[in-house]
């Protein structure tokens, strides 16, 4: 097991950086200590929130969201769910393949199209929050009553949308970087996210690579990534799933368990991912980017829409 003092490293390098952050954003705090928790201390903190968290009256699960929900708190991870409509996913990735990408890890290197990353240290094209919430449809994909039902099961209170992204990840580099190497996310004491395929999956286009049960087991809990080795050493190749799926396909998955966007071979993938907490995260702006209409829940949507 990791020691209390190796966790808290993965976010507090020292008392002085944490403070200096804690003025800068009263969300990082909570961000920061996370990875301190164990699983048993995220559970309780978790359910304790929840039980003053606000939540729909009358809240009942149809037998379709059931199962999701069950396959989700079992596995971490649901099964495979129908493609997008061919009108909405078109409408996606038109969008995307016209709205200029970056490298925040490489600012100096500017905005580039989809398809012209001007370095091979580019591994990953991403876009901000606000091009990603201004997609068409995407108010509609944040606000899926299927998705926000299970959330609520979940997290035993109404979701709070955050840490929304689309990026495209790039083939022929060597070496793998960030999200391309299994990791858990400390975003929240408990959250997930909706994964959502915008581009044809297959074995070599960086297919999305989880560790069945790894959300609720504490093996490798250090807030590091990891290697392939120790995640098969640790949990055994039969726990690894590796996702490939047609175009629009989507899924949902507790990314405290270990996870990975494999690194594309020959061709590029674009990847949109919409996640569901218990609590606001630093992850996303500190507010709101548009004007909220009426049908979508004030709450569920504070950190975006006013």
């Amino acid at each position: 097991m990791v020691s209390l003092a190796e966790r808290l490293k993965t976010r507090v390098p020292n008392w002085q950086r944490f403070f200096q952050r804690a003025r800068e954003d009263a969300r990082n705090p909570a961000y920061d200590l996370l990875p301190v928790l164990g699983l048993d201390q995220r559970n309780g903190f978790s359910r304790t929130l929840a039980a003053f968290s606000p939540k729909t009256p009358g809240f009942r699960l149809t037998d379709a969201q059931a199962i999701l929900h069950e396959q989700l708190r079992r596995d971490g991870l649901t099964g495979l769910q129908p493609p997008l409509p061919a009108g909405v996913l078109s409408d996606l990735v038109s969008y995307f393949k016209t709205t200029p990408c970056h490298d925040p890890y490489r600012p100096h290197l500017g905005l580039f199209d989809w398809d012209q990353p001007p370095s091979d240290e580019i591994n990953i094209g991403y876009y901000t929050w606000e091009e990603v919430l201004r997609a068409p449809h995407m108010l509609d994909l944040m606000n899926d009553p299927d998705i926000l039902a299970v959330a609520e099961a979940y997290l035993g209170c109404k979701p709070v949308i955050d840490n929304i992204g689309a990026a495209w990840g790039y083939p022929g580099r060597n070496t793998a970087k960030g999200v391309q190497r299994f990791h858990r996310d400390y975003d929240c004491s408990r959250c997930f996210k909706a994964f959502y395929y915008l581009t044809d999956i297959d074995a070599m286009s960086g297919p999305h690579t989880y560790v069945r049960g790894s959300h609720q087991d504490r093996r490798l809990e250090s807030g590091k990534a990891q290697t392939d080795d120790a995640i098969i050493e640790a949990f055994g190749a039969d726990a690894i799933e590796t996702i490939t799926a047609p175009a629009g396909s989507w899924f949902l998955e507790d990314v405290y368990g270990f996870h990975k966007g494999q690194l594309p071979a020959d061709k590029p993938r674009l990847l949109l991912a919409i996640e569901y907490n218990l609590y606001p995260s630093p992850l996303s702006p500190k507010q709101p980017l548009m004007e909220r209409v009426p049908q979508h829940d004030p709450y569920i949507n504070k950190l975006f829409l006013k």
